[in-house]
């Protein structure tokens, strides 16, 4: 006689899917929220810490460099150190701006993108809507998005016409494109390939379309994580 099984229950979960999809929202939101705070306190920590020790010592040196001989060896020497040190922290100050330009916090996506793009020729930035408040962690992901990419077409399709386009629904849009020869395509662990794991972080996507000849489009997509009753153009509406 074949043995008798019992079918096993399946649980269902009463929990209604709206409710479900305001949770998924919810912790998305706050792992993004998490995310920028420890950058914050990345950029803080080298800004007030690392930052302030390189200027004391470079401040010694020159008052050091006061108490010897003008063209002695001793004096050389406190020279090259002083550039040393003056490279260190012009690298450092590089590195603070890339965890965190303070132009966001300040300005916003819209007004860093355009002061973003007004250190590179020929480049356009349209934003048809306002943009409504987007989480930090995914503003920061749209402006290195598009430095990333103006910073590719500066170097591989220099002189052409760049044009930046920020739209938003659901789902922050960022297209930046070039009439350049075309041919750019994400290495591994080159900028694009990096670019695309920053924007997975959040849930978005990295598009390159670049045929031979031109144009190069490259777009990043992210979802804003909006909870119910918001819009994503600027104005949110009242929850029902």
């Amino acid at each position: 006689m074949w043995p008798r099984y019992e079918k096993a229950a399946t649980a269902i979960d009463p929990t209604p899917y709206p409710e479900l999809l305001d949770e998924l929202t919810r912790s998305r939101r706050e792992i993004v929220s998490a995310f920028e705070i420890e950058r914050r306190r990345i950029e803080r920590d080298l800004h007030d810490g690392a930052q302030q020790y390189v200027v004391a010592a470079s401040m010694k040196l020159g008052e050091a460099s006061l108490d010897v001989e003008p063209d002695s060896a001793a004096a050389q020497m406190l020279s090259q150190a002083q550039d040393d040190i003056d490279q260190a922290l012009k690298a450092l100050r590089h590195t603070v701006h890339g965890i965190h330009p303070k132009v966001l916090t300040d300005l916003g996506l819209e007004a860093s993108v355009r002061d973003l793009a007004g250190r590179f020729p020929g480049v356009t930035v349209r934003c048809p809507h306002p943009l409504p408040t987007l989480p930090q962690g995914v503003v920061a992901a749209g402006y290195f998005f598009v430095s990333e990419a103006l910073t590719n077409a500066a170097k591989y399709a220099p002189g052409s016409d760049v044009t930046v386009l920020i739209a938003c629904d659901n789902v922050l849009r960022i297209t930046v494109t070039d009439n350049g020869p075309g041919g750019a395509h994400i290495k591994s662990e080159h900028g694009l390939s990096g670019m695309r794991e920053r924007l997975a972080a959040f849930g978005g996507d990295l598009i390159v379309s670049s045929p031979p000849g031109g144009p190069t489009q490259m777009s990043a997509h992210m979802p804003v994580l909006l909870q119910r009753g918001e819009s994503g153009i600027g104005v949110d509406k009242e929850r029902p």
